[in-house]
């Protein structure tokens, strides 16, 4: 992939496509996906992180990593996972920091406010329950948290727990394994119970798979992964799922190693969906870089959260990296914001745009087959053929919904149309545009009849 890269005085990552690759799936993207695949602006809007390591000896003096985020009242909470001690040896527990700006945090001093009992397991990639925007959704009155955990040095396998608390400091012991070999996810709340985004771990190259439950705990897995490498830039894994659904698409950010078989840089991607299984990729992936002039994030940006705001902006919150060698495998956190993509096309009143009115008068223009009022009677709007006259000729029958809310028709003689196959009785559809150039007349068994004549114009 052939990329142009421009840093802005302000921090800003703007990346300029000449060639594009790897979309995730074949068909085209709907208008719908097509619009948040046009390039993202994220500005790096902080002069250094917004959390670092702790004080030495403190649970998060050697890593910190993978935050997750909520508002509230006015305060953004931020929960993320940081352990002490050497790589070979780190334990992972849940620390919590909190600002009024989504950008100034302070941590807590009940730290950390999370962890397993045996000392061995660790609390990872930690995400609440949220609503499609990003926001946390509470049930009963507690906030619900789904981790991943594994015990490093012991095993490979990692596990999916729960958790719930009321305040965000005191939370309950985590539940057993609910989901063999996955990590890092997304839990959103549907209508009829819950959807999660993960990552497979269990072999290489990673994947990113789909599951539904109806209760948060048992989980039924989709057999496909629904994302996985595709573009020149992934190297080996693509990972840090973090979906949101806003104004019905579904947007997913997930990390992958940046052109890096040496695992030296990572960068984040974005893909978007109509249904959340089937993934568009952004043609000018990766969306957001590591900075080699910020040096808490020269190598590494992964393992992050998003959220909409309220002017429909965009904030990033992720961990980073600096410069090898990696004495600290997660070093900071940092934060970013975009504006978001265009504005949204409003969609076309087709039931009322250009419709030609019924019944017609002299001159009239328009298009056929749609009523003037709502109506869920199935005939509401629908052309009957009555008679095919010539090759473009036909009388036909307009069912329409009255003002007085009941269902009538107008019989017209429209022509322009192609009448081959047409037959007398068949419902039909007619493109196009009709104007209304008079009466045609003509006899029948019992005298003569008129009605409007319609002729089609611009084609």
């Amino acid at each position: 992939m052939e990329c142009l890269v421009r840093r802005a005085a302000t921090g800003a990552i703007f990346i300029g496509l000449f060639a594009a690759h790897g979309v995730s799936c074949a068909a085209e993207p709907s208008p719908e996906v097509a619009r948040w695949l046009t390039p993202q602006v994220w500005t790096k809007d902080t002069d250094g992180p917004i959390a670092s390591l702790g004080q030495p000896g403190e649970f998060d003096d050697m890593h910190i990593f993978a935050p997750t985020v909520a508002f509230e009242d006015g305060t953004y909470s931020l929960w993320y996972c940081g352990s002490r001690g050497t790589r070979s040896n780190r334990v992972f527990r849940l620390g919590l920091a909190a600002g009024t700006d989504g950008i100034h945090f302070e941590k807590s001093s009940k730290n950390p406010v999370l962890q397993f009992d045996d000392g061995v397991h660790s609390v990872l990639t930690p995400s609440l329950l949220k609503d499609g925007g990003g926001n946390a959704l509470r049930e009963n009155n507690r906030l619900r948290m789904w981790l991943s955990s594994t015990a490093f040095g012991r095993t490979g396998l990692h596990t999916l727990h729960e958790t719930t608390s009321a305040d965000g400091t005191r939370w309950d012991k985590p539940s057993e394994p609910l989901l063999d070999h996955c990590y890092c996810r997304t839990v959103l709340k549907k209508d009829d119970g819950y959807q999660l985004w993960y990552v497979d771990v269990s072999r290489r190259p990673w994947v990113i798979r789909y599951a539904t439950s109806v209760d948060g705990r048992k989980w039924d897995v989709r057999e496909k992964p629904v994302l996985e490498i595709s573009q020149p830039w992934e190297a080996e894994i693509v990972v840090y799922p973090w979906v949101l659904k806003v104004d019905g698409t579904y947007l997913m950010w997930y990390g992958s190693y940046n052109h890096a078989v040496r695992r030296q840089t990572t960068a984040i991607g974005f893909a978007a969906s109509d249904d959340g299984i089937h993934w568009h990729k952004h043609p000018q992936n990766p969306v957001l870089l590591p900075d080699v002039n910020r040096p808490w994030e020269s190598n590494y940006v992964t393992s992050g959260s998003v959220m909409r705001l309220a002017d429909g902006s965009f904030r990033f919150w992720y961990a980073s990296r600096k410069t090898p060698p990696f004495e600290n495998l997660y070093f900071a956190i940092n934060t970013a914001h975009w504006g978001g993509p265009p504005a949204a096309p409003e969609k076309a009143d087709t039931s009322q745009q250009n419709r030609l009115p019924l019944p017609p008068q002299k001159d009239d223009l328009g298009s056929l087959g749609a009523a003037t009022t709502a109506s869920d009677k199935p005939a509401d709007g629908t052309l009957t053929v009555l008679e095919v006259i010539d090759a473009d000729e036909a009388i036909v029958r307009a069912w329409y919904l009255s003002e007085d809310g009941e269902q009538r028709f107008a019989d017209l003689w429209v022509q322009g149309p192609e009448t081959t196959g047409m037959t007398a009785g068949q419902a039909i559809t007619l493109a196009g545009q009709f104007r209304v150039t008079g009466n045609q007349s003509f006899g029948t068994t019992c005298g003569g009849r008129s009605v409007p004549r319609l002729e089609r114009v611009g084609q």
